[in-house]
């Protein structure tokens, strides 16, 4: 989605343009100062009317969708100065807006559990990402992609061979399209970048973007007319998101706003009324963000009007987050600025300065702001689409109010950790051109505990919302999922649970995924949803899934819940408490309803009133004998409708345990894990649970490590009934060695009643990762190796990766330096070279003692390798690793997967320091300066490369806390680090690119 092409515009054609700075502050506090004016007037241009594809089609002018390119990475990610602070914002132990739900009773009801209607595939992609997009219009789905479209009818049947975007878009293929339905005006839009065409001489200026209005309301049967916008920013509009006002098209874009001979243009708009006729002298206006705060990549959005019912007054409003982890920022909010548009005098036209709404604290920060984010069950870690309101902010007018629904995604995991979910937002005004204000927000996590991301959200006639999301973990490949809330339901809870719309049969080998997703209503019935989104089967496929939240039935009600009782001390006489939904559309009365327990069956009648959606709890008269201790009851309940259209979730069951007294066990063993790299102190760690009716305290817990001996501590607290506690031993075991381990842990309490849950094992591996790569077929990677006299040629195995042990490399650790050469098997590659120093199994960032790029295959290239002060002297594993640059895969991952590449290890001996020092600069200093306690100045002089560089902090562990994009000024490379928000301890910082750099450690206090 972001360009790769030259763009260029004829200033003959563009009348009346010029372009006026204008110089806003950043101060935040900055709501009472005036509004300010546009800083670019022009006018559209008019390409040209594009006949009908149906048209096309006939007389053989129809371009089709190309699919036989090459696999490619479109519109690279353009990432620009972050601006994350290490250790900065709130929240530190995860997202307050988590609604912590108790599903034991409900995981039998079907009462929710809805099913799309449809689900077909747009398009198969070679493309990375595909970007897909779509809108649904009375008649029609028209879905598009990078370089193409299709046209569906409501049944999915494709109405034309999918076309290429240059059907629409003479020559122009650019890609990042974006599909609109203009419900006001029932005609559908295609837009797209304006790509460079070296042909017309008329066509002069380097950035832009293309429309396409439909002429009609028919796609494949009326013509189009095709606009473009051309414009002086200095800066490329990246990532552009548009949408429908009743005055305009607005447009936001990932554009640089600062610096080199950008104007400070954040956001555009078009003359809709003129465009919609087709007329010539279409205008066009740029206007500031003022105040805006921004982390590198940043994508706001403007609301967009998704109905008919379009308000006839009042500004287009574009919103964006402000997060406090990031610089500038002091604490979590939204900005809220109105566009006023005066087309008769553009001059008029203005921008307000933004409105503040205060909002739950969230952290929007994946990976020190990175774009490589959520692991999957292979490939890269994918991006998580940080710093992005997420396509499209969606508009919608009711009889007492307007609503706006939009989303982005946060990071829900405590400090440290991560887990990507959904942070939305319902905002209302009570009138058009009223102020906003935050009706409802909330925060969505799978209830599978998956990553959550890549959302899109749209709502119904009803005021129902409905999101469709990504899920992927790094064992669950991508899956696409629905979810939503119905206008009763409590405030700031999605209630449908995770709706499942397709699984990936594959994974993605970049850590690029659909940098957009799109959720769209039907106008046909103003209740059906329509969801395009990208998944993997096994290559890029968009795939498109159309569902409802509003219920087909009149009449359907169910069981939802059986409340009590549950596991404990169960008597002879218990209560049965249910909770009753209606799922229907019509309002009942007067509900027969009935439980059973072991073969006996009771039936009674809820006498009161449920509309839609409403619940309510229901305690039987009858009891139930429940008093064996020991037994397991199963308990069904169901309603008894007598015309329930849908019987199959009436009914839902569960089993409940009368507890035995005492009873405690093992549940699991927590710590360790299977890693490479765990070490020779390791704590042992277990989850105890008491499963019986007592709290119990000071009792013997124990674990065993393969046939050793056993080691027993006491549980020294007290554990409450039916609740489970950590418990970390004072006993430390050595793991480092290679190899497996057997953990039993159990527990030993003199009184317990049921010993058959006292014990759980685990089997516990530390081993070398064996990362895949492609060395087959163009021989990526290092081919030829000598070090120290020493010469290897590196194999290629059918996986990309070999051991060769026997091989032992011999460095004298009185040497200051170690020399040696390499080639690579294909141009343009790099190569890093890792050494297991504290021989754990794995590669930490400290441990890699040798990196570069090597631009000639087959051409010996000079490496160094200097051993860090200090090291101990003995045998250790030196890994490897090459690939081809321009192909996916982070080479510096030890063990990341390559699309190119190979791995290779072997073995160091050091017979006769911890540094960190990886130098690609030679003859440069890294220098870190701390002029004020725990703020420090990072600087690195160079001449032998003037290209943006990167300055990163990891924890000692390896974690990314920051990644920071820098310009060189006058041959040196300057930062400014406040790690004053950081915890105290040994952080290492970097400054480098893909290819290399230098390291240094600092100490925070």
């Amino acid at each position: 989605m972001k360009q790769r092409y030259t763009l260029k515009f004829h200033h003959t054609t563009l009348l009346a343009f010029f372009i006026v700075f204008i110089i806003s502050s950043l101060d935040t506090t900055a709501f009472g100062q005036e509004k300010e004016k546009p800083t670019l007037y022009g006018k559209m241009r008019f390409v040209r009317e594009v006949p009908s594809l149906a048209s096309q089609l006939k007389n053989g002018t129809f371009k089709a969708a190309d699919r036989s390119h090459n696999p490619e990475e479109i519109n690279p990610k353009r990432r620009r100065a972050n601006q994350v602070v290490p250790g900065k914002g709130f929240p530190k132990d995860g997202d307050p807006l988590i609604k912590k739900r108790d599903h034991k009773n409900k995981s039998d009801s079907k009462s929710y559990m809805l099913e799309p209607i449809n689900v077909f595939e747009a398009n198969v992609s070679n493309f990375t990402p595909s970007d897909p997009t779509g809108a649904a219009g009375p008649n029609h789905y028209v879905a598009a992609w990078n370089v193409g479209f299709a046209i569906f009818d409501k049944d999915g049947n494709a109405l034309t061979e999918a076309a290429s975007l240059g059907t629409l878009f003479e020559g122009n293929e650019a890609g990042d399209p974006i599909v609109l339905y203009d419900a006001p005006a029932d005609r559908f839009i295609i837009t797209q970048f304006e790509n460079e065409d070296e042909s017309d001489a008329d066509n002069d200026f380097d950035n832009g973007l293309n429309i396409a209005i439909c002429q009609g309301s028919d796609p494949v049967n009326d013509g189009w007319y095709v606009y473009t916008a051309g414009f002086e920013t200095g800066a490329f509009p990246d990532y552009p998101k548009y949408s429908v006002w009743h005055d305009g098209y607005y447009i936001t874009s990932n554009i640089a706003i600062s610096g080199g001979d950008a104007t400070g243009d954040a956001v555009f708009v078009m003359e809709r009324e003129k465009m919609l006729q087709g007329l010539s002298d279409a205008g066009f206006l740029g206007f500031p963000l003022p105040t805006l705060q921004r982390t590198g990549f940043y994508s706001p959005q403007f609301f967009n009007v998704s109905t008919a019912n379009a308000p006839t007054t009042g500004g287009a409003t574009v919103l964006y987050f402000q997060d406090d982890g990031w610089s500038g920022v002091d604490d979590d909010h939204l900005k809220l600025w109105t566009v006023d548009v005066d087309w008769d005098t553009p001059e008029n036209s203005s921008i307000s300065q933004p409105e503040i709404l205060t909002v739950s604290d969230f952290d929007g920060v994946f990976d020190g702001g990175s774009f490589s984010n959520l692991p999957q069950p292979a490939g890269a870690e994918i991006d998580a689409m940080q710093g992005t309101v997420m396509n499209q902010a969606q508009f919608r007018k009711f009889d007492d109010h307007n609503s706006a629904i939009f989303n982005f995604v946060v990071n829900v995991a405590p400090l440290g950790e991560e887990q990507a979910g959904i942070r939305w937002y319902e905002l209302r005004q009570t009138g058009d051109g009223q102020p906003w204000t935050i009706y409802q927000e909330g925060t969505y996590v799978s209830p599978t505990g998956n990553n959550a991301f890549g959302a899109s959200m749209a709502m119904d006639g009803a005021g129902s919302i409905a999101m469709g999301y990504t899920t992927v973990s790094a064992d669950l490949p991508v899956t696409l999922n629905f979810t939503g809330r119905y206008t009763n339901d409590p405030l700031g809870e999605m209630s449908v649970p995770e709706a499942f719309l397709a699984s990936s049969t594959g994974v993605s080998t970049s850590e690029r995924y659909a940098d957009y997703t799109h959720l769209t209503i039907d106008p046909a019935d103003d209740e059906t949803f329509w969801f395009i989104s990208e998944y993997f089967n096994p290559q890029r496929t968009d795939i498109v899934s159309v569902f409802k939240l509003a219920p087909d039935n009149a009449n359907d009600v169910q069981v939802i819940a059986i409340d009590s009782p549950q596991d404990g001390a169960l008597s002879a006489t218990e209560s049965i408490s249910i909770t009753i939904r209606n799922a229907g559309n019509t309002t009942q009365t007067s509900i027969p309803v009935s439980y059973t327990v072991d073969g006996v069956t009771v039936e009674e009648t809820y006498t009161g009133s449920l509309a839609f959606n409403e619940t309510a709890s229901y305690t039987f008269t009858q009891t139930a004998d429940l008093s064996t201790i020991g037994a397991d009851y199963t308990i069904e309940a169901s309603t008894n409708l007598e015309n329930d259209e849908d019987t199959s979730n009436d009914t839902m069951s569960i089993t409940v345990k009368n507890l035995w007294q005492n009873d405690v066990g093992v549940a699991s063993i927590d710590t360790p894990e299977s890693d490479s790299g765990l070490g020779a102190a390791i704590a042992i760690s277990v989850t105890v649970t008491n499963y019986g009716q007592d709290a119990q305290s000071n009792f013997p817990v124990y674990y065993q490590l393969n046939d050793g001996e056993q080691v027993t501590e006491t549980f020294d607290r007290s554990i409450a009934a039916q609740t489970s506690e950590t418990f970390t031993f004072s006993t430390t075991e050595d793991f480092s060695a290679i190899g497996t381990y057997e953990i039993t842990a159990g527990t030993a309490l003199e009184t317990d009643s049921d010993t058959s849950n006292d014990i759980a094992s685990v089997t516990v591996t530390n081993d070398y990762c064996q990362p895949v790569s492609n060395c087959s077929g163009f021989g990526d990677g290092v081919t030829l190796f000598t070090l120290e006299g020493t010469l290897v040629t590196p194999p290629c195995s059918s996986t990309g990766y070999s051991a060769n042990l026997e091989t032992t490399f011999n460095l004298n650790v009185q040497k200051d330096s170690h020399m040696g050469t390499l080639q690579m098997g294909y141009q343009n590659s790099g190569y890093v070279i890792f050494i297991d120093f504290n021989n754990n199994g794995g590669f930490e960032a400290s441990e890699l003692v040798s990196s570069g790029t090597v631009e000639t295959a087959d051409t010996d290239a000079v490496f160094t390798i200097d051993l860090p002060e200090g090291v101990e002297l003995g045998t250790y594993r030196m890994r490897i690793r090459g690939k081809d640059n321009n192909e996916e895969g982070d080479l510096n991952d030890p063990c990341g997967e390559l699309a190119y590449g190979r791995t290779n290890d072997y073995s160091v001996r050091i017979f006769n320091s911890l540094s960190v020092e990886e130098n690609i600069f030679p003859e440069s200093e890294l220098v870190i300066l701390e002029p004020e306690q725990n703020h420090f100045q990072i600087s690195l002089s160079t001449e032998e490369t003037t290209e943006k560089m990167a300055v990163s902090v990891y924890s000692i562990l390896g974690q990314k806390l920051a990644e920071n994009w820098i310009e060189n000024e006058y041959g040196s490379y300057v930062y400014d680090l406040d790690m004053s928000y950081a915890s105290s301890g040994v952080y290492i910082v970097r400054i480098g690119n893909r290819t290399g750099g230098q390291s240094k450690k600092i100490i925070v206090k």
